[in-house]
């Protein structure tokens, strides 16, 4: 006798009820609703069941499975929620941004949480709606499945999500980078020039550079004037006489006279030898002499102003405080800047000595050596 071959059991014919189903949800992930959804029946109701493109993707999600009134909930919920706690919590509770930053992320995982574990059973609610509505209005099970189907979420409106996302992806980045450049660029076009010139100007040079290009003197810029020479004084006792400013006309020698003889003092008075007037003090234009008279001197530089008022504030500072302070102009991509020196020194240590009196009147000093 030989075996009887066996028979494949037949399979059950799909209930009515399964057959709405899958005309509803469409072709994507059809088979896994449908296992969740017969849970639901023979429970009779919908319990937290986790669905994770409801929870990572919500929107997306829900736009896909034309849940239109659930997204709109959804975005104004989570929108409204986020700029609740950062105005409340910024201007009038006064939060500390850690504490901000926490309830923002507890609100994030809550928005995520929340639909994850909820979304099929929304989902579920909304199909048993359509399912009513179509075979009320249909004659035949088929004819309710037809209209079903031409309702249901397709593949195409899946990739028609996936190419928006991609591109508001990209238009996102576009904008972030092009923002950030032109943060940038305006950050350098207002740069300050006053903060980095007075760095390139004021440093130190190193021995090497001194080398290959020395450092230009003081008065580099400023063309010295002349000093007239001054008229003999007449008579056999020498006068002293004091040098005019370099704006000024020396006046003109008065012809010489014959010598007198000195009147007799009055009585009860006991003559006393003549003494000399006191030097005058050095005027800015003397000052600005002194500095050209050695070129080869040490020297100090306090500083490069954009502002012209700053830098002739600074010089009368220095001026006052007995120091030959002298401007000088300097071309700038900028703009014309004044530069303000103070000089020159016949040695190191004098230089070093004055630029540290320099520094205790709150300006800056730099010592440079020809």
């Amino acid at each position: 006798m030989t075996a009887a071959t066996p028979q494949p059991a037949a399979t059950e014919p799909e209930s009515a009820t399964t057959a709405l189903y899958r005309a509803a949800l469409g072709p994507v992930n059809t088979d896994r609703y449908l296992d969740v959804f017969a849970r639901f029946d023979e429970a009779g109701r919908a319990s937290p069941a986790w669905n994770a493109a409801a929870g990572w993707l919500t929107l997306n999600w829900m736009v896909f499975r034309q849940l239109w009134g659930a997204a709109l909930v959804y975005l104004v919920c989570a929108g409204g929620l986020a700029v609740l706690v950062v105005g409340l919590g910024r201007h009038v509770l006064q939060w500390p941004q850690s504490v901000e930053w926490g309830v923002l992320g507890a609100l994030l995982l809550l928005s995520i949480a929340v639909p994850g574990a909820y979304g099929s059973a929304l989902l579920h609610a909304d199909i048993r709606r359509r399912m009513t509505r179509a075979v009320s209005e249909a004659r035949t099970v088929r004819e309710a499945c037809a209209t079903l189907e031409k309702q249901a979420s397709s593949r195409r409106r899946l990739w028609g999500l996936v190419v928006l996302n991609v591109l508001l992806l990209a238009v996102g980045g576009y904008a972030a980078m092009d923002t950030s450049w032109r943060t940038r660029l305006a950050g350098a076009s207002d740069a300050d020039p006053t903060r980095a010139a007075p760095a390139e100007a004021t440093a130190a040079p190193t021995p090497a550079a001194s080398a290959e290009s020395p450092a230009p003197p003081v008065a580099a810029e400023v063309i010295a004037e002349p000093l007239p020479a001054p008229a003999p004084a007449p008579g056999p006792a020498p006068m002293s006489v004091s040098l005019p400013d370099a704006g000024e006309v020396a006046p003109q020698a008065a012809p010489p006279q014959p010598p007198s003889m000195p009147a007799p003092a009055p009585a009860g008075l006991e003559s006393s030898p003549r003494s000399a007037p006191p030097p005058p003090l050095l005027a800015p234009r003397a000052a600005k002499r002194a500095v050209d008279a050695a070129p080869q001197a040490h020297g100090i530089n306090v500083g490069l102003f954009a502002d012209r008022t700053n830098a002739e504030r600074a010089q009368s500072l220095l001026i006052e405080a007995g120091f030959p302070a002298i401007l000088q102009n300097v071309d700038h991509p900028k703009g014309q800047l004044t530069r303000v020196r103070v000089g020159p020194f016949a040695s190191r240590q004098e230089a070093d000595e004055a630029a540290a009196r320099i520094r205790a009147m709150g300006l800056d000093a730099m010592v440079f050596r020809p």
